[in-house]
């Protein structure tokens, strides 16, 4: 009987599974390609949305959670799963415990769908500018035309991918600019060290601690972040213990986060402080100082994303854009925005410092527009 009611749902299943291999976002070219945001949103939307529906044809309570560990991405080392019934996440151990996916059910939108910046073979062609073009027909591929300008001043790499729970320590004077322009000195070894990791269960409630024996500027220090999800929660909560710390100086400690899906330049995606009073918008560089929550909102996706923290913080945000080739030519194309949290942490008597922090993904517009629309149909 069971294995009858859930044929429906594992052939729709199916069916999202397959339009989530269209094509379209998996190559790059002048017409479409992995760095057009909305082509990778919309295939992890159906990914999720296939998902979903194997949970639900598997009986799964109204609320759940549950921690796994498995290759998942293939790389021939261990990753770690959190899920629930409103949230899934996978976290990287090995390569600094970064946080490198992360699903929200309910909108299938997964905010680390984000792009590094790498070098690309028309890049050249952005760098020589729009005067090399000479006579003849140049076929689609080989027009230069520029869309915005100075786009060889914005051709900029990056030493990682651009994910979260990312772990850097700067010189004490490293500006909002250098980290932005990525050429602020790393002092630590944490942003791309291995992690050890354990897995713990609790009823209603799983955690996984990652750990990193490194060093900062030559010194021992210790890095243990917990992550922590809870059944009918659309909230993580992220725990940081350092240890090994001096307690005659300062180091600066910034843990980086990217939020993809958030266009920018548009008046309903914006930074607010919880209240609502806007600080402007996704694209906007900012330099805040004793903050203890800051939003991300979204109102045509229908999510607000907040991350708040237990002491006063400082906060810089910037976008990453890259230089992309379409059909008009080249241009600039966002894809995500970066918020790091930092502090001048310093050690106390026993050389230790801590912090909470939780990163709130509301989506009740988002529900309540569908949940309108499902009424309107009814009538």
């Amino acid at each position: 009987e069971q294995e009858g009611h859930s044929r429906p749902l594992i052939e729709q299943a199916r069916q999202h599974l397959y339009r989530g291999q269209c094509n379209c976002a998996y190559w790059h070219g002048a017409f479409g390609g992995l760095y057009l945001p909305h082509l990778r949103n919309a295939v992890y939307r159906e990914l999720i949305e296939a998902e979903n529906l194997l949970e639900l044809a598997a009986g799964r309570a109204a609320q759940w959670v549950e921690v796994t560990a498995d290759d998942y991405n293939f790389d021939a080392l261990a990753e770690i799963r959190l899920a629930g019934d409103r949230l899934v996440t996978w976290v990287e151990p090995a390569a600094g415990g970064r946080m490198y996916e992360l699903d929200v059910r309910s909108i299938g939108h997964n905010l680390l769908a984000t792009l590094c910046r790498r070098p690309e073979a028309y890049h050249e062609k952005v760098k020589v500018g729009e005067h090399q073009h000479g006579d003849g027909t140049a076929s689609i591929h080989d027009r230069v035309v520029f869309k915005q300008k100075d786009l060889d001043q914005r051709l900029q790499y990056d030493r990682r991918l651009r994910k979260s729970l990312i772990d850097h320590f700067w010189e004490a004077d490293a500006s909002l600019e250098q980290v932005a322009l990525g050429q602020a000195r790393e002092l630590g070894d944490f942003a791309d060290g291995v992690y050890q990791s354990k897995i713990r269960r609790n009823p209603g409630r799983v955690q996984v601690q990652l750990i990193r024996q490194g060093a900062c500027d030559g010194r021992a220090l210790t890095i243990t972040k917990g992550l922590t999800l809870s059944a009918g929660s659309d909230e993580l909560e992220i725990a940081y213990l350092i240890e090994g710390l001096p307690a005659d100086r300062s180091l600066h400690f910034g843990v980086e986060f990217n939020f993809a899906g958030l266009p920018t330049g548009i008046d309903d995606r914006y930074f607010h402080t919880g209240n609502h009073q806007r600080l402007g918008q996704l694209q906007m560089r900012l330099d805040l100082r004793e903050l203890r929550q800051l939003n991300l909102c979204d109102q045509w996706l229908g999510i607000d994303v907040g991350l708040t923290w237990d002491r006063p913080t400082a906060v810089w945000t910037f976008p990453i854009e890259t230089v992309s080739q379409s059909e008009g030519g080249f241009e600039l194309v966002h894809q995500s925005v970066v918020v790091i949290p930092r502090w001048e942490i310093r050690g106390d008597l026993q050389g230790r410092w801590s912090t909470v922090m939780r990163l709130k993904l509301d989506t009740s517009l988002a529900e309540s527009r569908f949940n309108e629309s499902k009424e309107l149909s009814a009538t």
